[in-house]
């Protein structure tokens, strides 16, 4: 009887200890702790809605060809996840109510917009941050993404890469997914999620109906300090610019 009590006990510090049988214990990281308070935050504190809207997908990929056109180093091409935070970027400085956060009474409107890019890695999702997105280049811009996905990937990531980002963006599209709905990262007051380039039948402007690729972005922001027109007119100057021809750097 003893015995079986004694057994009892154990299996009862197992369970208090979030184990039991046939189960593994696995602490969460740093990283992975703060993530999980922030997320937790997000969906208790911040009232959230989201908007999405469709980019065309074939123009932003002419327009990845142009930037990436007579360049023979691999290495200095620049990714589709690359341009998209590049044309975010440039967007956010049209529209900085965009890149704030609420704070009791008032909004914070930061100078820069500082990017944060959510990763997946062996360790887990981390979101380090490239500082300053509306001053780079695509080609800069592609160069930060390229250098902090390769210290993300070694564990050689510091705490200061995850420091003072104003905006994020999370790309699944490389899962084939067609459409998600991200949760802000606090304090930030918005985030955007990319899906894949899915063919979709629409109207050309002579009426004809034409197939062709989109891509799906989702933002979700603060209904504290936005709504829905400013994260629409947000979306549509994004929109806008994946199809420009010239202007700006590259």
């Amino acid at each position: 009887m003893s015995g079986e009590l004694t057994m009892a006990g154990k299996q009862d510090a197992v369970a208090a200890a979030g184990g039991g049988p046939g189960m593994r214990r696995l602490p969460l990281g740093m990283v992975q702790k703060t993530m999980a308070k922030r997320m937790l935050q997000s969906a208790r504190e911040i009232p959230q809605f989201s908007v999405s809207w469709e980019l065309d997908a074939d123009e932003l990929a002419a327009r990845r060809a142009r930037i990436n056109a007579g360049m023979e180093e691999e290495e200095r091409r620049v990714s589709v996840t690359a341009l998209l935070i590049w044309l975010t970027a440039r967007a956010l400085r049209e529209h900085p109510r965009m890149n704030s956060r609420f704070d009791d009474d008032a909004v914070i409107q930061p100078e820069h917009v500082n990017m944060a890019v959510a990763m997946d890695t062996p360790s887990g999702l981390v979101a380090p941050v490239i500082r300053e997105a509306e001053t780079l280049s695509a080609v800069e811009t592609g160069a930060a993404l390229k250098e902090l996905a390769a210290r993300a990937m070694a564990k050689r990531l510091a705490l200061g890469d995850f420091a003072d980002a104003t905006f994020t963006t999370s790309n699944l599209g490389m899962f084939g997914v067609t459409r998600f709905t991200p949760l802000i990262n606090p304090p930030q007051g918005a985030i955007m999620g990319v899906a894949a380039p899915r063919t979709t039948v629409r109207m050309d402007p002579e009426g004809r109906l034409v197939a062709g690729r989109v891509i799906e972005v989702t933002v979700t922001a603060d209904h504290r300090i936005l709504d829905g027109a400013e994260v629409a007119r947000f979306l549509q100057t994004l929109g806008g610019s994946v199809a420009e021809q010239a202007g700006g750097q590259s």
